[in-house]
């Protein structure tokens, strides 16, 4: 089945809105990790076990009560400080903590979105180079989107197996679940690369004629006029 320029234009277009607004809810929102955590208190002398619910984001960390609803105060995730490990912390708030970094990619990847977005629009209104240059940015943002999340998975296990090394089996019964959030991630990864690739068929399409590959090509010229003055060329060494 073969695309015309009008048919590739409109996916391009979709795949990228698609991408940078799943991004924008993904940075935005605090669905990324849900965790139950038992959590021991005391009151009049008398010890008690409790689930505690989390859950976070990016930016803020809330607790969930018994009954589903956000038990006010909700708290902003602080990126400051000493980034060690504390000793008897909550394992949620533990890899909270340990995310600063791979907290910051996802901002990185919005802004090339952001960028790769506004060119892809002026490129294919004037049907020039701005395509290919959007095209190669969507590359950059799915792949430094790809790394955090990658990060962001890789300091939840190192996390949850440092923590499961210091209890017992019997009293480890921390689990944890990825949110809305993260899955909007994940699907902004794919329809930013989806984007790239047809922007770059869209391209390598409307320029498919021999003088515009040379612009496109740097020794393209060369190579087809050494091809055509001569039947046999022959490779030097």
């Amino acid at each position: 089945m073969h695309c015309g320029p009008k048919s590739l234009t409109i996916v391009s277009f979709s795949m990228g809105a698609i991408a940078l607004v799943t991004l924008v809810l993904s940075v935005s929102t605090d669905a990324w990790l849900f965790t139950v955590e038992p959590v021991t208190g005391t009151v009049d002398n008398q010890t008690f076990v409790i689930n505690m619910n989390v859950r976070s984001g990016l930016w803020r960390v809330c607790t969930i009560a018994a009954d589903g609803s956000v038990a006010p105060p909700c708290l902003t995730v602080s990126y400051f400080g000493d980034p060690g490990r504390v000793e008897g912390q909550e394992t949620s708030f533990a890899i909270i903590k340990s995310n600063r970094v791979a907290a910051m990619i996802p901002v990185i990847s919005l802004i090339l979105l952001t960028i790769a977005a506004v060119l892809s629009v002026l490129g294919n209104l004037r049907q020039d180079i701005k395509t290919l240059i959007s095209a190669v940015i969507y590359i950059l943002a799915g792949l430094s989107l790809a790394v955090g999340l990658i990060l962001y998975i890789s300091v939840i296990n190192d996390e949850v197996g440092h923590r499961m090394k210091e209890k017992d089996k019997e009293e480890s019964s921390f689990s944890y679940t990825y949110g809305w959030s993260f899955y909007f991630a994940g699907t902004a990864f794919l329809c930013a690369m989806l984007s790239a690739v047809i922007h770059v068929s869209l391209y390598l399409q409307r320029n498919s004629r021999k003088e515009e590959m040379v612009r496109v090509i740097p020794g393209l010229d060369e190579l087809l006029e050494s091809d055509t003055g001569t039947a046999n060329p022959t490779v030097i060494i």
